[in-house]
């Protein structure tokens, strides 16, 4: 096991599968003890424990509604219980919800703020709390989990969530500067399509292929190329990068 992160402990939101749980692998291989939640598939959830538990590092994980504020204080004060620090913190939990199938005029507000709680108030949520405990020991790494579609206009369809993501970039930048002088770094990771068992179960063979032909690489990324570049921005190989928001997308965002 490498100790690139050793004596560290790694908080990630939305972890039972796809990106955060191949971050939650990757840390741990590196030596970071790791906390995460998970929504609803409780099973997922032991399998994402039980592989950071083979790496050897110590795991903590519980359910918890991301869009809940009560929901995250409980959670982030039992990861202060159990490992009594935050040294890493990946805001990964997000996504589209199914759209209302309707224009901008007619699109219900509840939608806005359901993708807004998800994708951009559960990191304000989780950022605040883990900077309690990296403020005061001068150290600390928080990386973004964004997306492309804040890049360019790729799908009406999901405009909520792309503002929501927007807002996490600036967010990003902002936390960056406050932050900069207690020695945390905040960086945004910008995914485009990444092949997740979620992804691969929603879309037939020729979705892919059409998705590809715009992709200059011709292919989907994979998590654990994600979880490679969250590793980077973890450590101290990145100890000057900070308010960056760095795309992961075969070259997508570029015609």
């Amino acid at each position: 096991m490498d100790a690139e992160l050793k004596n560290q402990v790694a908080v990630i939101t939305g972890a039972s599968q796809g990106i955060g749980q191949a971050c939650a692998v990757a840390f741990a291989h590196a030596g970071a003890d790791v906390a995460f939640t998970y929504g609803q598939n409780h099973e997922a959830a032991e399998h994402t424990a039980a592989l950071v538990r083979d790496a050897g590092p110590k795991v903590f994980f519980a359910a918890a509604d991301a869009a809940d504020p009560v929901a995250t204080e409980a959670f982030m004060r039992d990861v202060m219980d159990t490992f009594g620090q935050v040294d890493i913190l990946v805001n990964n939990v997000g996504g589209a919800d199914a759209t209302p199938n309707t224009g901008f005029a007619d699109m219900p507000m509840d939608y806005w703020h359901r993708q807004f709680a998800k994708n951009f108030f559960s990191a304000v949520s989780y950022s605040r709390l883990a900077l309690r405990s990296m403020v005061p020991r001068r150290c600390g790494s928080i990386i973004n989990i964004g997306s492309v579609h804040t890049s360019r206009v790729i799908n009406l369809d999901v405009m909520p969530y792309a503002c929501a993501k927007q807002a996490l970039n600036h967010l990003t930048r902002c936390l960056a500067v406050e932050m900069a002088p207690h020695a945390i770094r905040v960086n945004c990771i910008a995914p485009g399509l990444i092949k997740t068992a979620l992804t691969e179960n929603r879309y037939n063979q020729d979705w892919w292929d059409k998705v590809f032909a715009k992709i200059p690489m011709a292919r989907a990324g994979s998590a654990a190329e994600v979880a490679e570049l969250a590793l980077f921005l973890a450590s101290a190989r990145s100890s000057y990068i900070t308010g960056q928001i760095i795309g992961i997308d075969g070259g997508r965002t570029l015609q």
